[in-house]
């Protein structure tokens, strides 16, 4: 008896494969793909025909209903195109996150207008001070400038000695640093003030008021 299940279990095997490609077949026929060619005629078969290759499709039930659709492959020009798409959605994404960073940062850091203010003086006060002391050298630097070109002038015409050009080389030098450091300190300066004035007319705007309560 045992003999007998062992073989009626190969048939069995047989008849379980049999109706699983039966129901696989069934289930593959009852789909079709459909698209348009590249004369605009509609195309449809199972498999997907070659005229649909890199095209748009659908895959549709053999009564006519859109199961899915499948859109074409992007060209090189249209993957170009959403990249750049992508890239300027994430970086305005990133802006607006930058945005609401700083507001937070700056409605932790100051509680009024005026606070803003005077932290914009006090600041101001360190930067101005800097370049006063700058500009007061420069103008020591102008006058000993002034007194080399008078000894200059004095040799009536004769060749300056070695010693006198190297002092008017060397003040030139000096003159020409002093002013490009001047120049940076005076636009950081302006920087640091529009940088305050951007915040204070922020923090009025996110509060309604120069002066909220806490």
């Amino acid at each position: 008896m045992r003999n007998g299940a062992l073989a009626m279990r190969p048939n069995r095997l047989l008849l379980l494969l049999a109706c699983f490609t039966a129901t696989a077949a069934h289930a593959a026929g009852e789909r079709v793909f459909c698209c348009e060619d590249a004369s605009g005629h509609k195309v449809c078969g199972d498999p997907l025909p070659q005229a649909c290759y890199n095209r748009a499709y659908k895959e549709m039930s053999r009564s006519g209903v859109t199961r899915r659709d499948v859109e074409a492959p992007l060209t090189q020009e249209e993957r170009a195109r959403k990249a750049l798409e992508e890239k300027a959605k994430r970086d305005a994404e990133a802006r607006v996150a930058e945005r609401q960073r700083r507001d937070k940062a700056l409605l932790e850091s100051y509680s009024s207008a005026s606070e803003i203010e005077a932290r914009r003086d006090l600041t101001m006060q360190g930067a101005t001070q800097e370049i006063n002391n700058l500009r007061r050298r420069e103008r020591e630097l102008v006058a000993e400038r002034k007194s080399l070109d008078t000894r200059v002038a004095a040799l009536k015409g004769k060749p300056a000695p070695p010693a006198l050009r190297e002092d008017i080389t060397a003040t030139d030098s000096e003159l020409a640093a002093l002013r490009s450091v001047i120049a940076q300190k005076t636009r950081e300066a302006d920087l640091i003030r529009q940088r305050f004035e951007d915040d204070r007319a922020r923090f009025i705007e996110l509060t309604g008021s120069t002066n909220p309560a806490r």
